[in-house]
């Protein structure tokens, strides 16, 4: 089955990580930190659509509108839509966000500003499934069933 999967949570919660270690082999990657611009972002997209390839989405999504733009499009193209909600403890996200460097290194009021505006998802958005994702302190991956009252 064609999977579109949107990643969530705040700058260093793990998302590229995740990706790496799961689906790195099985799912192209659509992530703005290496395309660059929406515009790229959306060629790659409608190609993964067009061409029925699985994908990921990784970006922050941290907004309903954000992630609707991705449901609303695959809606009735035969995807199982699957999102990911990243654990985002803003004290430990900007703790690992320090540990990188160049680039990868964003700006603390970035995450500050990312954490301001994320809203919870829900089933109700489209997805078919959802998962909320804690990365651990050995840099594993623990992956429950989305619960309401998380």
């Amino acid at each position: 089955m064609l999977e579109a999967i949107i990643l969530i949570g705040i700058q260093a919660s793990g998302k590229s990580s995740f990706y790496h270690k799961y689906f790195a082999n099985t799912h192209v990657h659509i992530n703005l930190d290496t395309l660059h611009t929406r515009n790229k972002e959306g060629i790659l997209l409608r190609k993964c659509i067009d061409n029925q390839y699985s994908f990921v989405i990784d970006n922050t999504n941290p907004q309903v509108e954000d992630r609707q733009k991705y449901i609303q499009m695959l809606q009735d193209k035969g995807y199982k839509v699957i999102g990911y909600y990243f654990q985002s403890a803003i004290a430990e996200c900007i703790a690992r966000n320090e540990m990188r460097s160049g680039k990868a290194r964003i700006s603390k009021k970035g995450i500050l500003g990312t954490y301001a505006k994320l809203q919870l998802p829900t089933i109700e958005e489209g997805f078919d499934t959802l998962y909320y994702v804690r990365l651990l302190e050995n840099g594993t991956f623990q992956v429950d069933t989305w619960n309401e009252t998380i």
